[in-house]
C-alpha cells in the first residue's frame, strides 16, 4: 500500500471500473476523492468532485492590469502572461478571453511538454479556467479582489 492509498481512498482499476456507480457516488455525494491505480500501482489518477477540485482552484486568481495609452486599453495577465488589447476596456477582455481559452487547449493538449518548461506554475489557472463554464468565464478577470476581515480586538 502506497502512502497516498493510506490518505486517500484507493481502487484498482478493474474495481473501479466494476464498481464505477459506487465509486462516482462516493466521490460526488461523500465529497470523497478516489485514486485509482493500474499496473500495480505504477499508474495512477484521481478522480475529484467538480465543485470541489472548483473550489480549491479558487485562490488561482487572475489579477489582470489594466492600462489605457494613446487611445488603447492594454491587459496583462501576468499568471499566464498574455497581452490583450482594444480600443476600449471591453475589446481587450474580450482578446483577453479568447487568448486564455486558445492557450488553455493548447496547454491541455501539450500538457507533457508544458509542465517540463517554465509554464508548469500556469498548469492551476489554465484548470480554473477550463473547469469554469464558458458563460461565467469573463467574471475571473473581473471579479473583486479577495478580502480578509482584521481581526477585532476586545479591550478588556
Amino acid at each position: 500500500m502506497t502512502v497516498m492509498a493510506a490518505l486517500l481512498p484507493g481502487r484498482s482499476l478493474s474495481e473501479a471500473k466494476a464498481q464505477l456507480s459506487d465509486v462516482m457516488s462516493e466521490v460526488v455525494h461523500q465529497h470523497r476523492p478516489v485514486v485509482i491505480e493500474r499496473h500495480r500501482g505504477k499508474e495512477r489518477m484521481i478522480l475529484w468532485r467538480l465543485d470541489d477540485m472548483q473550489s480549491l482552484l479558487s485562490h488561482f486568481r487572475f489579477d489582470p492590469q489594466v492600462s489605457f495609452e494613446d487611445g488603447e486599453c492594454v491587459i496583462h495577465l501576468r499568471e499566464l502572461n498574455l497581452i490583450a488589447g482594444g480600443e476600449v476596456f471591453e475589446q481587450a477582455l474580450d482578446e483577453l478571453i479568447e487568448l486564455v481559452e486558445q492557450y488553455s487547449v493548447d496547454y491541455i493538449a501539450r500538457f507533457a511538454f508544458y509542465s517540463q518548461t517554465d509554464r508548469a506554475a500556469h498548469a492551476p489557472y489554465v484548470a480554473r479556467f477550463a473547469l469554469t463554464e464558458p458563460t461565467a468565464r469573463r467574471d475571473l478577470f473581473v471579479e473583486p479582489p479577495s478580502f480578509v476581515e482584521p481581526p477585532s480586538f476586545v479591550q478588556a
